[in-house]
C-alpha cells in the first residue's frame, strides 16, 4: 500500500513538471543523457565483439585452429600416416588437411609483389573454410595443373584478371648455403575477397601436388597440416596433445599463435573503451541528480504538506528514488533501442567503412549479444539509484513546519 501511495505521488509530480518548464527542461536533459550514455556502451561493445568475431572466422579461412609445422621447417614426411594417427588417436579434430607453403615473389603486368605460396587440396580448402569468389573458380583442374588463386586486393595490385599468366618465384637454398632461384608461369583462374587485407594481399594458392613438384620436396611430404577441432575452447590443450603424441620435429601453434597481434589488439581496445564510456554514463546520470535536487527545491512546500499528514520519510524518500530510476530507466532502455537499430543498420547495410590495411577488416563490423543488454542496463540502473539517494535523504530532512511557514 505504501509502495502505491509512493508511485502514486512521484507520477503526479511527474505530471505538475510539465506545466514548469525549467524543471521539465532538466528532465529532459537527464533523460537525453542517460539514453544517449547508454547508446554509446551498446556501440561500443557491440563493435568490439564484432572485431573479435569477425576477425577470429577470417583468420580460420587461412590458418585453422592449429597449424601443425614442422621444426625450424623442417619438411614432414609420409604424411598420409601422420592423417590416420591424428584423426584415429584425437577425437577433437574435425579435420586434418596437409599443405605445402613457402614465400615467393609473384609478377604479373611489370609488377611484382611479395607473396605466400600455398599449396592446398582446393576441395578441401574451400569445403572447411569457404571463402568468397570475385571471378573464376576456387578450383584447379586436376592435382598437377599450373593453375593459382589470388585475393582481390593482389588482383588490383598485379593489375591482372582470370585468365593472366603470373610469374612466381621462390628461391631454394641447397646444401652448400647456395640461393637456387625457381622459376615458373602460372595461370590465373580464381580471385577470392575476405575482407581482410592481411590475408587478400598475401596468399596465392596452388595444387597441392604441383607446390610439391615445384617446391622440391619429396614424395609424400608437406611442410605442415592445417587442423580443424569441433571446438576451439579447448585449442590449447588439444595443441599440446598432439606435440605429445607426434613428437620432434612435430610444433603445434594456434590461431592465437598465428594471429597474436591483432588479438593483442582488440584486447587493448576492450579494456579502457568501456571504461571511458561508462565514465560518460556516471557523468550522464550525475543529471538526473541535479534533476532531483532541483526537484527537492521546487516541492519543498509539497514535501512539508505531506509530511504534515502524517507521509513517512522514507515514503518520500521512495517518492524520489522512483522519479530518479524511472527517468534513468527511460533514458536506458530508449539507448539501448537505439543503439540496437544502429547497429542493426550497419550489420545489414554496413554504412561504415574501414581502412583494411589498418584495421584488418574493411567494414565495421557488429555483434548482438544479450550480454551487453544486460550489462548496460543493470549498469545504467544501478548508478541511476545511486544518484537519487542524495536528494531523496535531503527531501526527508526537510521540516514541515518551516517548510509551511516559509513555503
Amino acid at each position: 500500500m505504501k509502495f502505491k501511495l509512493s508511485s502514486f505521488v512521484a507520477r503526479r509530480y511527474g505530471q505538475s513538471y510539465r506545466r514548469r518548464r525549467f524543471i521539465s527542461f532538466t528532465r529532459l536533459v537527464a533523460f537525453f543523457s542517460v539514453m544517449i550514455g547508454s547508446m554509446a556502451l551498446i556501440l561500443s561493445l557491440s563493435v568490439l565483439e564484432g572485431f573479435e568475431q569477425s576477425l577470429r572466422e577470417n583468420a580460420v579461412k587461412f590458418t585453422s585452429h592449429i597449424h601443425l609445422v614442422g621444426f625450424r621447417n623442417k619438411s614432414l614426411p609420409n604424411y598420409p600416416a601422420v592423417l590416420a594417427k591424428l584423426t584415429n588417436e584425437i577425437p577433437e579434430i574435425k579435420s586434418v588437411a596437409p599443405t605445402i607453403e613457402r614465400e615467393g615473389l609473384v609478377r604479373s603486368h611489370g609488377e611484382t609483389e611479395g607473396v605466400k605460396l600455398k599449396g592446398v587440396d582446393a576441395q578441401t580448402e574451400i569445403t572447411l573454410r569457404p571463402k568468397k569468389i570475385i571471378e573464376g573458380r576456387f578450383a584447379f583442374s586436376n592435382p598437377r595443373s599450373q593453375e593459382v588463386l589470388i585475393g582481390k586486393k593482389l588482383a588490383r595490385k598485379l593489375n591482372c584478371s582470370i585468365g593472366d599468366t603470373l610469374i612466381i618465384t621462390t628461391i631454394l637454398t641447397d646444401e652448400s648455403g647456395q640461393p637456387n632461384p625457381l622459376i615458373r608461369q602460372f595461370r590465373l583462374v580464381g580471385i577470392y575477397e575476405t575482407g581482410m587485407a592481411q590475408y587478400d594481399d598475401i596468399y596465392v594458392y596452388l595444387p597441392l601436388e604441383t607446390s610439391r613438384v615445384f617446391f622440391q620436396f619429396p614424395e609424400n611430404s608437406v611442410s605442415g597440416f592445417d587442423i580443424m577441432l569441433h571446438s576451439i575452447t579447448n585449442v590449447n590443450a588439444v595443441a599440446r596433445h598432439i606435440e605429445d603424441l607426434l613428437g620432434y620435429p612435430y610444433f603445434a601453434l594456434t590461431i592465437t599463435d598465428l594471429n597474436s597481434s591483432m588479438f593483442a589488439w582488440i584486447e587493448l581496445q576492450k579494456k579502457p573503451i568501456p571504461i571511458v564510456l561508462g565514465l560518460i554514463s556516471i557523468v550522464a546520470v550525475l543529471n538526473v541528480l541535479t534533476m532531483l535536487l532541483i526537484s527537492v527545491v521546487e516541492k519543498t512546500h509539497s514535501i512539508g504538506i505531506l509530511r504534515a499528514i502524517g507521509m513517512q520519510r522514507r515514503d518520500i524518500m521512495r517518492v524520489f528514488i522512483i522519479q530518479g530510476i524511472g527517468v534513468g530507466a527511460a533514458g536506458t532502455f530508449a539507448g539501448c533501442g537505439l543503439g540496437y537499430v544502429l547497429c542493426a543498420l550497419q550489420s545489414w547495410f554496413g554504412f561504415i567503412r574501414l581502412e583494411g590495411d589498418v584495421y584488418f577488416v574493411d567494414v565495421l563490423p557488429i555483434a548482438f549479444s544479450v550480454w551487453h543488454f544486460v550489462t548496460v542496463v543493470g549498469f545504467s540502473l544501478l548508478i541511476s539509484f545511486l544518484a537519487t539517494l542524495i536528494p531523496a535523504w535531503i527531501a526527508t530532512r526537510i521540516s514541515p513546519i518551516k517548510a509551511l511557514r516559509f513555503g
